[in-house]
Formats: C-alpha cells, structure tokens, sequence
C-alpha cells in the first residue's frame, strides 16, 4: 500500500482527505474543493458537558447542533481533530475526550464520517458560555430527548441524526 506524502503539503491544515465507502483515504485535496463538491471525507463533532452530565448545545445556521464540529485535516487523526477544537474552541489542552461512535456517510452530515466526541469540562467555562442564550443550550439527557421527539426540526440535521442513531443515549 502506498502511503500519502503528507509533509510535502503546502498548507495540510487547508487539505482534507477523500475517503472511499470504507473510510479508507483515497487522495488530498484541497479543503474547499472537497466542500464544494461534497467528496466523501472526515470529520468531527464534540458536545461538551458540564460535571453533572448537561450537554452544552450551539446555534448555527441549520439549528441546535454539538458543540463544535470541524473536519479532519489531512494526515491528522480524528482524535487529534477533536483534541484540536477542545483547545482551540474550549482552551482545554489535553482533555479526556470520550468517543460517542462514528455515523456513516448520509445527506444528515455532509456525506462525511462523522465521528462523535464528547468531553466534560469545568463548570466555570460551561457556565459562561451558556449565559449567552442567544446561541448555546445547556440541555441535561431528558431534555435532550424531548428536543428530538418534540422539536426535532429545531435540531440540525446532524444532531437529530444523532439522537435518532442512539448516538446521544447515554453521553
């Protein structure tokens, strides 16, 4: 098996893998390309929780989703990704991730596989970003399922998938 010449990338962070129906990479190319012609790659979500087990929810433009999400740089692994965004995103260098499970390629995420992460954090940090109402929800797991039953199309593709997959029954 050949193996891909990640260090001669210009700009790796920029670069994603195109991964084929076993997730098993097949080229590199840009990110934007990917993107744009919804070539199957990686890529992931974290839902961050506070100490007493509430997941932390974010607003974006498709509704209430994970915390973060972000797709697998090239040559990056997808555990690396999410400990990347619990530091960027969430300032927590080195973290203890917990993997939910990994959601086959669909129209729900993007025709990616998404793998799932979650992570608790301190309960200063959590706090403060759930004080901005406007864009996160703090939601512990009953009210989590009453999103998904009740007001499902308030959820993003991605997390409604999720829940429905039994990905988010015991996070």
């Amino acid at each position: 098996m050949k193996t891909i010449p990640y260090d001669c990338l210009k700009n790796p962070a920029q670069s994603l893998e195109v991964v084929d129906s076993n997730n098993a990479p097949l080229c590199i190319m840009a990110k934007e390309d990917v993107l744009r012609q919804c070539l199957p790659h990686r890529a992931v979500a974290l839902l961050v929780r506070d100490r007493r087990g509430r997941a932390l929810l974010t607003l974006g433009e498709q509704g209430w989703g994970f915390s973060s999400y972000g797709q697998v740089a090239a040559g990056m692994s997808c555990e690396s990704s999410a400990q990347d965004i619990l530091s960027r995103e969430w300032s927590q260098e080195g973290g203890r991730l917990a993997s939910l499970g990994l959601m086959p390629p669909s129209p729900s995420n993007g025709l990616t596989f998404l793998h799932l992460y979650t992570a608790s954090l301190p309960r200063s940090i959590i706090k403060t970003r759930a004080l901005a109402r406007d864009r996160h929800l703090l939601v512990d797991q009953d009210e989590m399922k009453g999103l998904g039953s009740h007001f499902g199309d308030l959820l993003s593709p991605v997390m409604y998938a999720a829940l429905e997959g039994g990905y988010l029954s015991h996070f």
